[in-house]
């Protein structure tokens, strides 16, 4: 860096302890760099100013619109929209939220830097270049910003899909297809996205099966958001939102607050519920499709399962995960009330920290969920009530017709008898 060109540093509303870290990464990481910190709104127009601000006040920051910014932001107090709002009148160079890992908002951090400072190296950064600099390297940014970043993305030379998106990582391979996690081609701070990918065209009707249900389930805050469609080399491809965050089985493991518990439970139901009014069941309901992000909002994932049954009753496919599994699912029969049996596996789960069936022999937990009782829950939480043990069994009576017909029945069932279900008073 040429001794004769400062950078001047305006932090604006940034917690203490992330003021701390921008000077530690400054001094850490650019030696060299003549830099200046400054938190008056009257810097010398000849210097260039990189702005670091959380986002509130946007209107003190009317004459730094030439200037790059770098934004953090707090998911549980800003809002999409206002943050949309102001993307528009500033040109966010880059952002983080500040709930990611301290390594990651430093890598955030040094990056930002290094770009402008190469810039600064190889232009002129007087009256419109800079500007037009900015602007040109700006992107789409807001689009991902609701997804904690936490996903490192290093160069990547395959083939984008779609001329739109650029593979990042593999996330998965099944017997129908795999599962990419994608980039959209040409933004700076990033648009991730999930691509599932057919290995043959022979699997492109039940690829366009799953597009059509995320789609009639797209309204639905829980569920996981269609983007598009791609036809390449004669495969359906599927984009679909990226869902970052803790899996519910996570959760599990490490141990969850009754509230919690419950107000997760409650987003699973409604999402269900949903679902099973348009007809469409999940067949794999299970705490590894499901998962918790950052603001505690749930996402069901994996419709690559799901049946529209708006024509057929059952489904004469064997699909699902095993402790998860009604015994007619077992048997090739699956029905809107298949999806029930799972959800009381999970209320199951969530009360006791067990499955009611388990072994590793398959056959033997087959066997387990097609002929016997499941263990009362008050064995496990000798605290349940009576009416949550009732109810959780009867998701789980073998016949079908005697459970709960759908999760919205199901969830009235549950509201009806505690009316406050969600504050932590009812799971142990």
């Amino acid at each position: 860096m040429k001794g004769d060109r400062k950078i001047k540093l305006f932090i604006r509303n940034v917690p203490e302890l992330l003021q701390l870290k921008i000077l530690d990464v400054v001094s850490s990481k650019f030696p060299d760099l003549s830099i200046e910190i400054y938190s008056d709104l009257s810097p010398e127009e000849n210097k260039v100013v990189l702005i670091f601000w959380d986002g509130n006040n946007s209107s003190e920051f009317s004459k730094f619109k030439g200037n790059p910014l770098f934004l953090f932001v707090d998911l549980n107090s800003v809002e999409k929209v206002s943050v949309m709002e102001f993307s528009e009148m500033f040109p966010v160079f880059d952002y983080c939220v500040i709930s990611e890992p301290e390594g990651a908002i430093s890598n955030r951090i040094t990056l930002f830097i290094k770009r402008v400072v190469e810039y600064l190296e190889s232009s002129d950064t007087t009256g419109k270049g800079f500007l037009e600099f900015v602007r040109n390297s700006l992107g789409k940014l807001f689009s991902a910003l609701f997804s904690r970043r936490s996903v490192e993305v290093g160069v990547d030379l395959s083939p984008v899909i779609g001329n739109k998106w650029t593979r990042v990582k593999k996330l998965g391979f099944g017997s129908f297809g795999e599962v990419w996690l994608v980039q959209r081609k040409g933004t700076i701070s990033g648009e991730f996205a999930v691509a599932k990918i057919p290995h043959d065209v022979k699997f492109n009707p039940k690829f366009i099966q799953e597009a059509e249900i995320l789609k009639k389930l797209g309204n639905h805050p829980n569920a996981v958001r269609l983007i598009e469609v791609i036809n390449q080399q004669n495969k359906v491809i599927i984009i679909e939102e990226f869902v970052e965050g803790d899996t519910l089985q996570k959760r599990l493991d490490e141990g969850m607050s009754s509230v919690e518990k419950e107000q997760i439970f409650i987003q699973i139901l409604d999402m269900i519920g949903y679902a099973h009014e348009l007809n469409i069941m999940h067949r794999d309901l299970k705490p590894e499709n499901i998962i918790i992000n950052t603001r505690g909002l749930v996402k069901i994932l994996d419709f690559g399962t799901a049946k529209d049954v708006s024509r057929r009753s059952i489904s004469s496919t064997v699909i699902g995960s095993r402790p998860y599994m009604a015994p007619e699912q077992i048997l090739g029969e699956s029905r809107i009330a298949s999806d029930v049996w799972a959800l009381g596996v999970i209320l199951y789960a969530l009360t006791t920290d067990y499955v009611p069936f388990y072994s590793e022999n398959e056959k033997e937990l087959m066997d387990m969920i097609l002929e016997a009782p499941p263990e009362p829950p008050s064995v496990h939480a000798p605290s349940i009530s009576k009416e949550l043990e009732d109810i959780i069994l009867k998701c789980l009576e073998k016949d079908w017709k005697k459970r709960f017909p759908n999760a919205r029945s199901l969830q009235k069932a549950i509201f009806s008898t505690f009316p406050d279900f969600g504050k932590g008073s009812v799971i142990p």
